[in-house]
């Protein structure tokens, strides 16, 4: 290892050992907010080296070491930008993305690490203007041809994405705005909401929506145009294609046809017929493939109710899962990467209360060995756990959620923070270490997720009773009677209780702190939505063929009776409790208008924000990746929950 990076870790301990001993009962608010040591740890293809992602200039950049020994660790990136994600694309090219300080706009660089100088190159740039946010993704390795990559590119339309084959020996033009050596395989006659790609790297599939009306289109590898198999109302039941079956013929699907929670099934694209259903479960959702390459088939699925499961149907890998399970009794045990020839594997060992540990499996030596630490200055024993609840709401509905109660508590009459995820459509809380929430804990805090109507996994019906104006009425209604819920159970202090959330979390921050004005004590709005024509008006152009979906999920924008009701921001005078307002000017999803517009409004009624209950920050967007900023605003969270909830 390099002399001055080890320098560097030995002071950064020192540093960190001396604050906790200063202060054994509360964990510095650094260690959970700093950039983790090491994360999202990739074997190359011939398992010979290893790459992570791990702080260089308080940025998350690519290191790279030899497998065995974890060898000449060598940084490759050194960029003053954190990596947003990479991969192997072969035995030394290393791709990863880069995004434009919070702007979503996505460029693909790769670097040779072959080489004894790193050289980045930039294969796909991005740019952000007026005719909308062009960025790029990876959407297929080909492992079978080293040379190229598929990737996703709006370039040529900002809101119809192609399919391009990309030569990694290639480079991009910033001057012309184009990689002359790329090619279309694919291209989106405009409405394509997403591909489907064969093992051979051949678009095969695509699913396209027009308004509320969906298709799914097919083609032979013989065919040059798509036929439509299906048309079908995008509110109705539907087939979504999952993968292809190695033999590139039949294809995995998730569909509720004729039910209401999705299960994995066969489809036959050449007779247009659902067949086989592989997996179902009786209460949530199943959409997620477990496929071996090595072994050409469907290894399991996997899926979460209440905690993370995983259905294996391969004899052997069961038996292997089972095994290192038992090695880390009451942990979690996941493969995150493994060799071409699967004989190498990375294993994740962490739990609610573990922010975790990699480990190195060698199948054919049958040898575990232990590798890096996730973040090794927070002493689990400190931490606290997550559980499941559920509770029936005010007009009958089941609604799932997660408790962190604080380590060494009786767990009751604690001061709680509502934490409401974002979204909100199709997307759910889910068990599991929170930093956010060992945070809260640590700070004596109960903290309650709430997957309200409207939430994902839960089966077509749920969801879709979140629509139609159900903002800050239905919706809502299930976060209050989560927190009914827990006074009644006699965990929560009914009067020590304050709201944070991000996003559609921050919209339910400011719609409690209105529409419920005397249940909660503080709010803390991050990049929240305050005014929801707004969202519609200010979308980022390649939303727009999402939006007829959005009038049917939030409301007619054209309704302003209807705004007006949902938006907090009509509502600021009915606000009792001290706010904090969080935002990044560079937000695409958000605008910071959401922000400007409340603070100005709280300082027509005469109430003015410190420098602790206003951040923006200039070069952030829908949340804030720099390590500096996260540790400012978490610092400021910190004194603000002190003050009204201690």
């Amino acid at each position: 290892m390099n002399k001055n990076i080890k320098l560097l870790i030995l002071v950064s301990a020192l540093l960190f050992s001396q604050m906790i001993m200063a202060n054994p009962q509360k964990i510095p608010v650094e260690d959970f907010f700093r950039n983790p040591e090491f994360s999202s740890l990739q074997l190359s293809p011939n398992g010979k080296y290893l790459a992570v992602l791990a702080p260089v200039k308080n940025r998350r950049n690519i290191v790279i070491m030899e497998t065995e020994g974890l060898k000449n660790m060598r940084v490759i990136t050194g960029l003053d930008e954190d990596i947003a994600s990479f991969f192997w694309a072969n035995n030394k090219d290393i791709v990863f993305t880069l995004d434009a300080d919070g702007n979503e706009a996505f460029s693909i660089l790769k670097v040779d690490t072959s080489l004894k100088q790193s050289k980045i190159v930039r294969l796909v740039g991005s740019s952000v203007g007026a005719s909308g946010i062009r960025s790029a993704s990876t959407v297929h390795i080909l492992p079978d041809d080293p040379d190229h990559i598929l990737i996703q590119f709006n370039g040529r339309r900002v809101n119809a994405p192609d399919i391009y084959k990309l030569p990694l020996d290639s480079k991009w033009n910033s001057e012309r705005r184009k990689n002359n050596q790329m090619k279309i395989v694919a291209k989106n006659p405009g409405d394509v909401q997403g591909w489907l790609i064969d093992h051979d790297g051949d678009v095969r599939g695509a699913v396209s929506v027009k308004g509320l009306e969906g298709k799914l289109h097919f083609k032979d590898k013989d065919e040059e145009k798509f036929r439509v198999l299906r048309e079908f109302n995008v509110l109705d039941e539907s087939i979504t294609p999952l993968a292809f079956d190695f033999d590139n013929k039949m294809m995995y699907v998730a569909s509720n046809i004729g039910r209401d929670l999705n299960a994995i099934y066969k489809f036959d694209p050449y007779k247009n017929k659902l067949g086989e259903m592989i997996f179902s479960h009786d209460k949530v959702d199943v959409t997620n493939l477990l496929m071996s390459r090595k072994q050409q088939k469907l290894i399991g699925v996997s899926y979460i109710y209440e905690y993370p499961e995983t259905e294996y149907f391969d004899d052997s890998t069961r038996s292997l899962m089972k095994s290192l399970k038992k090695a880390f009794p009451d942990k979690r045990v996941s493969i995150t990467s493994q060799s071409e020839d699967e004989n190498l594997l990375v294993v994740f060992v962490n739990n609610d209360n573990d922010p975790g540990k990699y480990y190195l499996f060698d199948k054919v030596k049958n040898k575990l060995i232990f590798l890096v630490h996730s973040m090794e200055w927070l002493n689990v024993d400190m931490l606290s756990h997550m559980k499941p609840i559920k509770f029936k709401s005010r007009d009958g509905m089941l609604i799932h959620g997660y408790i962190t109660i604080p380590k060494n508590s009786n767990g009751k009459n604690l001061p709680l923070i509502v934490n409401p995820h974002g979204g909100p459509f199709g997307v759910r809380d889910i068990w599991g270490y929170n930093p956010e929430h060992q945070f809260f804990a640590g700070r004596g805090y109960a903290t309650v997720q709430v997957n309200y109507r409207g939430s994902g996994g839960y089966g077509r019906k749920f969801e879709q009773a979140g629509y139609g104006g159900k903002w800050g009425a239905e919706m809502q209604h299930d976060i209050t009677d989560a927190v009914n819920y827990l006074v009644k159970e006699g965990i929560a202090n009914p009067d020590k209780i304050c709201i944070y959330g991000a996003s559609y979390g921050g919209y339910a921050t400011m719609a409690g702190l209105t529409f419920t004005p005397d249940l909660f004590k503080c709010g803390v709005n991050y990049v929240g939505v305050t005014d929801v024509g707004l969202l519609f008006t200010s979308m980022p152009k390649h939303w727009e063929p999402a939006k007829e979906l959005m009038k049917i999920q939030i409301g007619d924008p054209d309704d302003q009776k209807l705004m007006d009701r949902m938006s907090p921001l009509a509502h600021v005078d009915k606000i009792k409790a001290p706010l904090m307002i969080v935002h990044g000017a560079r937000d695409p999803r958000v605008v910071k208008q959401h922000a400007t517009d409340l603070r100005d409004m709280l300082e027509g009624r005469g109430i003015i924000l410190t420098d602790d209950e206003w951040i923006m920050k200039l070069k952030e967007g829908h949340g804030f990746r720099k390590e500096e900023n996260r540790i400012e605003l978490y610092k400021k969270m910190d004194k603000f929950f002190d003050k009204y909830l201690n």
